[in-house]
C-alpha cells in the first residue's frame, strides 16, 4: 500500500511563491518611481551626462522636439551662495515658524548630476542618502526621495514631508492642516544648508503642493518649472522667486480627505516644490 504524501511541503512551497511573486511585484514599483519623467534630447546627449552640467529630463508633449543643454555650460553650476553643493554631502536643517522651537533635518546626502539612466539604473533609488540636482532657465534643483522603501530604509526627506502631512503621532492629515503647515510654518521659515563646516543661511520663500490629480501634468513642466508653477499656482511665491534660489522637490502621500490615484504608489500620491534663498 502507497503512502500518502503530507500536503504540508505543498502548501510551503504556494506560500512562498506568493511572497516571492509579492516581493518582486513591489521592488517592480519601486523601481518604477521615476519612470514617468523621459530626457528630450533630440538625438543629442543632454549636458550633464559627462557629470559637467545636469537636467532633470521632462516628458514630451505630443510633436515637442526641444533639446534639453543646448547653451554653454554655467560656470556656477550646482551652488547655495557661495556654496559648492557638489563638493560634499549637504545637510539641511530647518527652524520653522511654527510650532515655536520645531526643527526638521534633511541628514547629509550626496548630489549627483542628472545623467542619462540615473532614473531606470537605481542609482537613485528609494532609501539612498542622495539626491539628483537639475537645471532649468537659470534654476538650480534637487530630486529628494522621501518616505520609506521596502525594505523600510528610510529616505533623506521623509522627516520633512512627516512634518507637512502628519501630527504629533504620525497620522496623515486633512487638506486643510497640511495647507496650513505648509503656507503658516514651512513658507518664511529659515533654513541653514551645511557642509564640512561650512554654512549657509536661506529662506523658504516659495512653496506648494500638487495633489494627485496634477502630478502628470506637472512631470511635464520639469524644463520650465518655476514658471508653470507661478502661473498654476500664483499664490505659491513663484511668481516672484530670486534666480539664486534652490529648488527642493519630492513626494507626498495623499491626505486623508483626498481622492486618491489608484495608479501611484502609497508614497507618490503627490509632489511638494519649495524654493530656498541665500539669506546674504
Amino acid at each position: 500500500m502507497k503512502r500518502r504524501r503530507n500536503p504540508i511541503f505543498l502548501v510551503i512551497g504556494v506560500i512562498f511563491s506568493i511572497m516571492a511573486a509579492f516581493i518582486l511585484v513591489k521592488m517592480a514599483r519601486f523601481s518604477a518611481h521615476d519612470q514617468n519623467l523621459r530626457p528630450i534630447t533630440d538625438g543629442q546627449p543632454p549636458r550633464g551626462a559627462n557629470q559637467t552640467k545636469a537636467y532633470l529630463p521632462a516628458v514630451a508633449e505630443p510633436g515637442d522636439t526641444t533639446a534639453i543643454g543646448e547653451s554653454e555650460p554655467n560656470s556656477r553650476w550646482m551652488t547655495f551662495g557661495k556654496m559648492d553643493l557638489l563638493a560634499a554631502k549637504v545637510g539641511m536643517k530647518f527652524s520653522m515658524r511654527c510650532p515655536s522651537g520645531a526643527q526638521v533635518e534633511i541628514p547629509p546626502i550626496d548630489i549627483i548630476a542628472w545623467h542619462p539612466g540615473v532614473f531606470e539604473d537605481g542609482e537613485f533609488g528609494i532609501g539612498k542618502k542622495l539626491a539628483v540636482a537639475w537645471e532649468h532657465l537659470d534654476y538650480e534643483g534637487l530630486w529628494i526621495h522621501s518616505g520609506w522603501d521596502f525594505w523600510q530604509e528610510r529616505s533623506p526627506a521623509t522627516d520633512l514631508q512627516y512634518f507637512l502631512e502628519t501630527n504629533e503621532v504620525n497620522e496623515v492629515q486633512p487638506l486643510k492642516v497640511m495647507g496650513a503647515k505648509l503656507n503658516e510654518c514651512l513658507l518664511g521659515s529659515s533654513v541653514e544648508v551645511y557642509q564640512d563646516g561650512l554654512a549657509q543661511q536661506g529662506i523658504v520663500t516659495a512653496a506648494v503642493r500638487i495633489p494627485a490629480a496634477r502630478v502628470d501634468e506637472l512631470s511635464r513642466h520639469t524644463m520650465d518649472l518655476v514658471p508653470y508653477l507661478a502661473e498654476a499656482y500664483p499664490s505659491s511665491g513663484f511668481r516672484d522667486l530670486d534666480p539664486g534660489a534652490m529648488l527642493l522637490y519630492f513626494c507626498g502621500r495623499a491626505a486623508v480627505d483626498e481622492l486618491t490615484d489608484q495608479k501611484a504608489d502609497y508614497w507618490t500620491q503627490a509632489r511638494f516644490v519649495i524654493a530656498i534663498v541665500p539669506a546674504d
